[in-house]
């Protein structure tokens, strides 16, 4: 928006545009408060599920479940969180788009400026071995 050329429908555009990002991210912010997630441990003796937090909220042990040792109960109990954990992480991954900057994802702008910052330093260190080389034929003129 030009100052000079300001027009009072431009700002009612950019206040409406607002508006309409700030319930959007409502949205978002309240569809991630409900994504929960499910899990069973591998023999299904024992299912969980944890909220958006991920932090226990239910668990639940088949019949089964009593006929197995402490130490095979505790496992399956694990694996049933662990699993319950790793659902919630990928419905919320699911919700949440991928970064993206100018097309590219956050991965590929990450590698752009750690090439950048490599060709730096090596563009910087080759200076200073040039000026360290000047500094050493001055020294040794004299």
């Amino acid at each position: 928006m030009d100052p000079i050329d300001f027009n009072p429908d431009d700002l009612d555009r950019v206040i409406s545009e607002s508006e309409r990002s700030v319930r959007n991210l409502a949205g978002m912010l309240d569809e991630l408060s409900l994504v929960t997630g499910q899990g069973e441990s591998r023999s299904g003796a024992v299912t969980a599920r944890v909220d958006a937090d991920g932090r226990l909220e239910e668990l639940r042990l088949a019949p089964r479940a009593s006929r197995l040792e402490l130490d095979e109960l505790t496992e399956e109990i694990v694996q049933a969180v662990r699993t319950a954990q790793d659902d919630q992480s990928r419905r919320l991954r699911d919700v949440i788009p991928p970064a993206s900057f100018g097309g590219l994802s956050a991965e590929a702008v990450t590698r752009q400026f750690q090439d950048l910052q490599d060709g730096l330093s090596r563009e910087l260190n080759d200076r200073f071995d040039a000026l360290e080389a000047i500094r050493r034929r001055v020294l040794s003129d004299d």
